[in-house]
């Protein structure tokens, strides 16, 4: 499915489509614009579907209104999420999460068994 990639228009805004230019097998050109599906000409020569085509597209956007709408979009959050937090008011909690921090820079090696790195 595309998108109309429509900005909100100022007076100075471009909007940009792809135009799909083909060759049929009766010899005609068929051009159509990519964003719109159903915007389509058919002309004898590549240049005459190329004008149709930008003429029809004009046309089409004097009737045209672009609306940015944010879907909200329900998802799931990580099952650890719920546990998030839980010991933010548990007066222990940063002297744990210090002793930690202590023991992850200590330099002693006393509790390192050397045997199993040999």
């Amino acid at each position: 499915m595309a998108t109309l990639k429509a900005p909100d228009f100022q007076a100075s805004s471009n909007l940009k489509v792809t135009l799909l230019v083909e060759t049929l097998p009766s010899g005609q050109v068929a051009a159509s614009v990519f964003e719109l599906p159903d915007c389509r000409v058919e002309a004898s020569t590549r240049k005459e579907a190329i004008t149709k085509i930008k003429a029809a597209f004009l046309e089409r956007l004097k009737h045209i209104e672009t609306i940015s709408w944010d879907v909200p979009v329900k998802t799931s959050e990580p099952a650890w999420m719920k546990f998030a937090g839980i010991f933010k008011d548990d007066p222990d909690f940063q002297e744990i999460m210090n002793q930690i921090q202590a023991e992850r820079t200590c330099d002693d090696e006393s509790e390192v068994d050397s045997s199993y790195y040999s």
